[in-house]
């Protein structure tokens, strides 16, 4: 299913709309993650740092202000591209906002030069590893214990080049 999304970067935004849009994040990161595993998602975020994007998904109500739905935090190192968290919020889940902000950080990547993503996701999050290899993602290495004892990490690549 397709929904009129809009995906933004929060460095698009004035201050005090990056402000609200992290806080926002913020609550939905602490509901859905362990709290050793939860981003700090801080106004420090907003502060220009060049290879670091936060990147969110809303949808506009009529009369309301947008919902958060999704958000995605990479990290760009020359050709790499490390996307460190991908979260969409529990009651958008399996309705395409997950596959759009995926395709989305691909092609814009893509047009900046980047060759590869990498990500690490945990072995049991199995609708997660879905979503990066219906992506074109390729899991290459296990890691055992990589979360905590008993939780295996799985790191993910995709080819950029390609794509093209």
């Amino acid at each position: 299913m397709q929904m009129d999304l809009t995906i933004s970067d929060i460095h698009s935004l004035k201050k005090d709309q990056a402000f609200e849009i992290l806080a926002q994040i913020s609550r939905v990161e602490k509901k859905t993650f362990p709290a050793n595993e939860a981003f700090p998602f801080g106004e420090e975020l907003w502060r220009k740092k060049p290879n670091t994007r936060v990147l969110y998904v809303t949808r506009a109500a009529s009369g309301a202000r947008p919902t958060l739905l999704a958000y995605a935090l990479y990290v760009r190192q020359r050709g790499v591209a490390l996307l460190h968290k991908v979260c969409v919020a529990e009651v958008y889940r399996r309705q395409g906002v997950g596959l759009q902000l995926m395709n989305y950080i691909r092609a814009r990547l893509q047009r900046e030069g980047c060759q590869q993503i990498h990500l690490w996701v945990d072995k049991a999050r199995s609708p997660a590893r879905s979503l990066y290899i219906r992506n074109g993602f390729e899991e290459r290495e296990q890691i055992p214990d990589y979360y905590v004892p008993g939780r295996t990490g799985i790191k993910m690549i995709l080819d950029l080049v390609w794509l093209c």
